[in-house]
């Protein structure tokens, strides 16, 4: 199947997905008259209610120049279509489940993912999709491209900054899982707490404050300075995780300990050929009867 708009012609190669419950339907493409091997994501908006929502934040003329992932949207058929680049390779989400990342190459890889969403200035519902990690593609030199799905298209029309800053935490808490669960950087530490209790007030100084301790955290980790928490803290650690077995075999100790004292401290009116005598009880006298 041809597309064709003005004096282009997308080939459409295979389907992606189908997405908003069969409103949109996704299509990796290609320029019928070139002959390299660029691919395209063609969006296909069968509602057209939906594409005028759409049109706003996927025209040329109502976006940054910048954003040149966007290549073209149109009126073709009855539908609205909607040209993006379209990148190959492995997600972020595969390169993550392999775990074979030095800590040099995540801190790439995350300055990469800002250095790119600055690069393209993208709207921000566009940049809220992508920034999921199966969206992001990294190269094996740690670019990364993304792609545009419309999988959280439902929340486009509410996103805010905010909401693309709580998901490049999550990428960053993902990245750097091992050093902030380990202790081990200070600095990563810091700036990942920072960033979930909300301490940065745009997406901008979020990038800024990365810069400012990229190369710190580098060089320690080239001087392989970055280590587990010390000793005593690790000490901390280990007992902190051991503390509620304890806490157990005390209390249980405790118990025994007290129904041992009380078995062989109190008198046993059984074992005793007099029993036991109570001359009081709290403020009443007790006089034993005469036999």
């Amino acid at each position: 199947m041809v597309i064709k708009f003005q004096d282009t012609q997308y080939e459409l190669i295979s389907k992606i997905k189908t997405a908003c419950s069969g409103d949109i339907d996704l299509y990796a493409a290609c320029e019928a008259s070139r002959q390299d091997s660029t691919i395209y994501t063609v969006a296909c908006i069968n509602d057209m209610e939906l594409a005028r929502k759409l049109i706003p934040v996927t025209t040329k003329k109502n976006i940054n120049y910048t954003f040149k992932d966007l290549h073209a949207s149109f009126n073709a058929d009855g539908r609205y279509y909607i040209v993006f680049s379209h990148a190959k390779g492995k997600t972020l989400q595969q390169a993550l489940e392999k775990g074979n990342y030095s800590l040099q190459e995540r801190l790439l890889l995350m300055k990469n993912i800002y250095a790119r969403i600055f690069l393209l200035n993208m709207p921000e519902c566009f940049l809220y999709e992508v920034l999921r990690k199966d969206n992001i593609v990294v190269d094996d030199d740690l670019s990364v491209h993304f792609n545009y799905f419309f999988t959280d298209i439902d929340y486009y029309w509410k996103v805010q900054e905010r909401d693309c800053m709580n998901r490049v935490n999550g990428l960053v808490y993902e990245l750097f899982a091992r050093e902030i669960e380990q202790k081990s950087s200070r600095e990563l530490m810091k700036y990942a707490r920072d960033m979930a209790e909300g301490r940065f007030a745009y997406l901008w100084d979020c990038y800024v404050a990365y810069d400012n301790i990229y190369e710190s955290v580098l060089t320690k980790s080239e001087q392989q300075q970055l280590k587990p928490g010390r000793i005593w803290w690790r000490a901390w650690e280990s007992f902190k995780k051991v503390f509620p077995k304890v806490r157990t075999v005390l209390a249980a100790a405790l118990i025994v300990s007290a129904a041992a004292y009380l078995l062989f401290t109190l008198p046993n009116p059984v074992l005793s050929d007099k029993g036991v005598s109570f001359p009081q009880i709290g403020t009443l006298d007790i006089k034993e009867r005469a036999k």
